[in-house]
């Protein structure tokens, strides 16, 4: 058998090493007082985790600086909840206003308006809902200016029922952006708002009210 083999070189505490091989592989500072380097290895530890601390304190920085390039910026997050001053429309009349990048319809409903939408059967409609369900007030509509067929901006005071026609593809819509004619699958969209006064709308998270 090699020499460090021999029973006679076999220590519990050091296994088959011999003193030389102890020295050569794990002395770092030539104390042989300390032949397991028990001293070296605690600075040995203590340098390495300070290390896997930064090394995970800069990764982390770098994900939240990648993640933050994906949020919406202070002018975005601005525009998300805002509110119009919707006094000034004429009954009968429809303003387009830019809220979060789209386009949006108030319009001034007449009482006739809303008594011919609210007389339609929900049977004639493709996507039915009721005309009570959509908006805070009656008297104004509000809806977002995108037809649900391609994204086309559809033309108000125009159309079958004098209200709203994506000329794109020959889509009608009633005065509660219902679709009664054409290729579009659905209504209009309606935005979450709320009437704040009697001049005033609100468009955004509620929430945030």
């Amino acid at each position: 058998l090699p020499a460090y083999l021999q029973t006679k070189n076999l220590r519990p505490e050091r296994g088959c090493f011999s003193d030389q091989q102890i020295w050569d592989l794990y002395i770092k500072k030539g104390d042989p007082n300390d032949p397991y380097n028990a001293r070296s290895r605690v600075v040995t530890y203590f340098v390495k985790a300070n290390a896997w601390a930064i090394s995970i304190s800069t990764a982390r920085v770098a994900v939240l600086m990648l993640l933050s390039q994906f949020q919406p910026n202070k002018s975005t997050n601005a525009l998300a909840n805002i509110e119009v001053d919707i006094g000034d429309i004429a009954e009968g009349n429809t303003i387009v206003i830019i809220w979060r990048g789209k386009p949006v319809f108030i319009r001034h409903r007449t009482d006739q308006e809303i008594k011919d939408t609210r007389d339609v059967p929900m049977s004639q409609l493709a996507d039915p809902q009721r005309d009570e369900d959509l908006f805070d007030n009656p008297k104004y509509s509000v809806m977002v200016a995108v037809c649900t067929h391609l994204g086309c901006v559809p033309v108000p005071n125009e159309g079958l029922w004098k209200a709203y026609f994506c000329p794109c593809h020959g889509s009608h819509f009633d005065h509660a952006g219902r679709i009664r004619k054409g290729p579009a699958p659905t209504n209009l969209e309606i935005p979450p708002h709320k009437h704040v006064s009697a001049k005033t709308l609100y468009l955004g998270d509620p929430a945030s009210l």
